[in-house]
């Protein structure tokens, strides 16, 4: 072979490696291409805010806002400088069980408590005029809607609860004021009633509003009276069994404390002066700096007949705490600390009992909805992980159960987690982060104040438990459940065939 023909085969086959070369970097390159998009499309699917959001519930009231905001502004201005008890939490490291009593000593003095005294289990319904109709502008896509509708009180079971507070009744001039929504709740009611005959029905009076109302009743002796007459007037035309009164909050600084007490008094003197059987509870806040400040346990105590206490509401996304934590933990996480630790139905309701309130006249509070956030870091899933504001499911933050089941049925992506230690659920997708109660939970805290002899549980609310099917696909559904009527309200029912076993509703 001579030079020249070597060097021509030599320079082609160099061309062809050159060639094969040129052609692996292309497709390796067009590899990568292809493999960026899919990662960004998924970033993009996942992670960048596209996800079915529900359209916003038209049966979250304004006023809740307000309660939320009065928590807030006294756990902010009292206790959270304790930064050190926030912490975040693996779930996965979960282990430990709580006791069946708590933080608590069970004692035979517990079951010295009447364990024959009838369970109440309260219910809490708000009427359309109160809600707040708040339209979802964002473009989302739905599948279906579940916020065009509110509940009606006559499509409510009447076996279910053993009372129901309807509400909320306004006061103005030191007097009640029903519109024309509340009437006919109540009229609504009177069919319940009628085939129920050991159903109750009281007005629930109050709620939100500090500039009046509550305030101006409790100025002076006048006004108390005034008030009480137009409660008695109130009761007795429209055929009712009591009233549940909710003043969110007395301040304990200007005497309104001591004058809500005086107003108790008064209204129990009252019923017992005309030998009337009409029924005074009080729905009142859980956390112990709420105890101290607004309310005297002891007079509370001698004159009510029994106490809802809103044991929720424990953790939501405010610029003070921007962090994700359980609406209505059942005991402290294992690694909360200071004021953190009191943030649970344990321990409000035994803070109670120390101020003198008896265990048969606490009503726990237990939620049918749930609170939501916006993560900082959609990798950062944990209890206790940075928020930046409430997250896009719900409204003002506050999430149906509805709204829960449709959010994790619509989305492919979500993700589920269970806190044992805490009896509490939680679910995120992307940025989204919510904390709620399912049926599971809902056992638990009910079994924990049915052993524990309580005087009950209160739901709170019928509105925000799904009284519209939301929640009756195949994997949420008891297989004990029979016909489209049994899927209906599914946490109230939960709690319902806990008090009372033996029933068949």
């Amino acid at each position: 072979m001579t030079k020249q023909k070597y060097e021509l085969i030599n320079n082609q086959r160099n061309i062809s490696s050159f060639n094969r070369n040129s052609l692996a970097i292309s497709l390796l390159t067009f590899i990568c291409i292809l493999l960026f998009t899919v990662i960004f499309l998924f970033w993009d699917e996942i992670y960048n805010k596209r996800l079915n959001i529900p359209q916003k519930s038209n049966e979250i009231p304004l006023f809740w806002q307000h309660r939320l905001d009065q928590l807030d502004f006294y756990i902010n201005n009292f206790h959270a400088s304790d930064k050190s008890s926030v912490n975040e939490t693996d779930n996965d490291k979960i282990i430990v069980q709580p006791s069946k009593f708590g933080s608590y000593i069970y004692s035979n003095e517990i079951e010295k408590h009447a364990k024959t005294l009838n369970k109440k289990l309260v219910c809490y319904y708000t009427t359309p005029s109160l809600s707040n109709d708040v339209h979802n502008t964002k473009k989302t896509r739905r599948r279906r809607s579940i916020g065009d509708s509110f509940l009606n009180i006559r499509d409510i079971n009447p076996f279910l609860c053993t009372h129901i507070n309807i509400g909320v009744v306004l006061v103005s001039n030191c007097s009640l004021k029903l519109d024309k929504d509340l009437i006919s709740a109540i009229h609504g009611s009177n069919e319940l009633k009628s085939k129920n005959d050991k159903l109750k029905i009281l007005l629930w009076v109050g709620a939100a509003d500090e500039s009046e109302g509550f305030p101006e009743v409790v100025a002076n002796h006048s006004n108390r009276k005034r008030f009480i007459q137009s409660v008695k007037e109130t009761l007795e035309k429209y055929g009712l069994d009591g009233i549940d009164l909710d003043w969110e909050f007395p301040n304990g600084s200007n005497q309104q404390r001591i004058h809500f007490m005086q107003l108790l008094h008064d209204i129990r003197r009252e019923y017992q002066r005309e030998h009337s059987t009409f029924l005074l509870s009080l729905a009142v806040a859980a956390p112990s700096i709420f105890v101290d400040m607004c309310y005297d346990v002891r007079m509370i105590n001698e004159n009510v007949d029994y106490v809802n206490i809103m044991t929720y509401d424990y953790h939501f996304y405010t610029k003070g705490t921007p962090y994700t934590g359980f609406n209505a933990p059942l005991y402290a996480r294992s690694n909360e600390k200071g004021f953190f630790e009191t943030l649970n139905i344990n321990y409000s309701v035994n803070y109670w009992m120390s101020k003198g309130l008896d265990r048969s006249k606490i009503i726990i509070g237990l939620p049918t909805y749930g609170h939501s956030f916006k993560l900082v870091n959609p990798f950062n899933t944990k209890v206790g992980a940075p928020a930046e504001d409430i997250g896009s499911v719900g409204t003002m933050g506050f999430v149906t159960y509805s709204e829960v089941c449709w959010f994790r049925e619509t989305n492919y992506n979500v993700r589920i987690e269970y806190d044992t230690e805490t009896c509490s659920p939680w679910l995120y997708a992307g940025l989204e982060w919510i904390s709620y109660d399912d049926e599971r939970s809902i056992e638990c805290k009910t079994n924990y104040a049915k052993n524990n002899h309580f005087g009950g549980v209160m739901i709170f609310s019928l509105n925000t438990d799904d009284f519209q099917l939301t929640c009756s696909d195949k994997q949420y559904k008891s297989s004990s459940q029979k016909g489209d009527e049994r899927k209906t309200f599914p946490l109230l029912r939960k709690v319902h065939s806990i008090l009372f076993h033996n029933s068949t509703v």
